[in-house]
């Protein structure tokens, strides 16, 4: 199986996408989770089950989006 250049910055360009996204979402988890002590609570769904948030935030963007970017890289240009 050959790996095409173009697949490869596809998914570096999906890397880092990724990337982004779990920045982003991780910074929205915590707020989330904030948020909701500082109006008196135990944190909510956020605190309850943050490691299956956590897991699924790195997962999806950070694992999912490279693949995306190499299906599609290697699709358009060959």
């Amino acid at each position: 199986m050959s790996v095409s250049l173009a697949g490869v910055i596809g998914a570096a360009v999906g890397l880092y996408m990724g990337w982004l996204d779990w920045k982003i979402l991780k910074g929205m988890l915590q707020a989330a989770e904030t948020k909701n002590r500082q109006a008196g609570g135990d944190g909510g769904a956020a605190a309850r089950y943050r490691a299956l948030w956590s897991a699924l935030i790195f997962g999806v963007p950070v694992i999912g989006f490279p693949v995306i970017g190499y299906l599609a890289g290697s699709m358009l240009a060959g």
